[in-house]
């Protein structure tokens, strides 16, 4: 046996032993294009592991935005916001919905974004793939992250239309809900203020039944030309036109034209629910001051104020 070690002993070092005497004496060297054959091996290494690293961040960013989006769609999909509208309650929804419709159109940029970046990353690692043996199996499980993100993109641009649609509609039903309240708000004004619209007049005897606001009743005949006793009384049918229109709501003092005369109401409204600057019985002078509104005017809408 040890004579079979000494023969092969000598088989690998016989080489050697020629080198050494072809050389002089000196140390074998490695060629030039050898050196620079390692020299391209250790920077294509370094490349491949700065290009990996590289990429690593990118998906790492990427995975990070697409699950940040994946978290704020899922707080929009269970927020009551998203319930359909009640009707007196719009106030308050119809600031919530934009501000969501808003965060939504922010969720579709980063989405893009998300979708641009993953595009780029798969763009640089079939580029990198195609070009380096060594590199394409470490790759080969960034294809499949890519692959399942884009995966996620997909669903959550899904997700994110679903919302804009619901949103829109939703919309829709906001400004078809504020109109109706607009034609409501505005038929109950109208009605309340055909309620407490009311009518007054003032003038002397001969100017009210000029104008067919007021008649006399009653009395009896003396001689052939005069009547005595009559009783002055608004007209059966009375013309708005010739009263000042007003609003009962608003209506708490009438002045009268002559502070030094005396006026007295022959329309069918109680004195006690007003006052006035002067009153003697169901006569008074200055400014009538209302009371009670809602009283004074049960009984007729048309006030009649003559002048003695």
């Amino acid at each position: 046996m040890f004579s079979t070690l000494r023969r092969t002993a000598v088989v690998l070092l016989a080489p050697a032993f020629l080198l050494a005497c072809q050389g002089g004496g000196d140390m074998p060297r490695i060629s030039a294009d050898s050196t620079a054959y390692y020299r391209t091996q250790a920077e294509n290494l370094a490349s491949v592991s700065a290009s990996k690293d590289s990429l690593l961040i990118e998906l790492t960013e990427t995975t990070r935005l697409i699950t940040d989006v994946s978290a704020e769609l899922a707080t929009i999909r269970t927020t009551p916001a998203t319930k359909a509208p009640v009707v007196g309650s719009e106030g308050g929804r119809v600031d919530e919905r934009a501000e969501m419709l808003a965060k939504v159109r922010q969720l579709t940029a980063r989405v893009r974004t998300s979708e641009a970046r993953l595009a780029t990353t798969r763009r640089r690692v079939d580029s990198l793939s195609a070009g380096n043996d060594s590199l394409r199996a470490v790759l080969t499980g960034y294809v499949t992250t890519i692959a399942e993100l884009e995966g996620l993109v997909a669903s959550q641009k899904s997700t994110i239309q679903t919302l804009t649609d619901q949103l829109g509609s939703l919309m829709a039903q906001n400004v078809e809900l504020t109109e109706a309240k607009r034609t409501l708000e505005d038929t109950v004004s109208v009605m309340g203020e055909r309620e407490n619209e009311v009518y007054y007049a003032i003038g002397t005897k001969k100017e009210l039944m000029d104008r067919g606001v007021v008649t006399q009743e009653g009395g009896t005949r003396f001689l052939v030309f005069t009547r005595t006793g009559e009783t002055l009384v608004p007209a059966r049918v009375l013309d708005p036109a010739q009263f000042t229109r007003a609003d009962r709501r608003t209506l708490t003092e009438i002045a009268m034209p002559k502070a030094d005369k005396e006026y007295r109401i022959v329309s069918r409204h109680d004195v006690a629910h007003t006052q006035a600057t002067t009153m003697r019985g169901n006569k008074f002078k200055g400014t009538l001051q209302i009371t009670a509104p809602v009283d004074f005017w049960a009984n007729s809408r048309y006030l009649i104020i003559v002048e003695d």
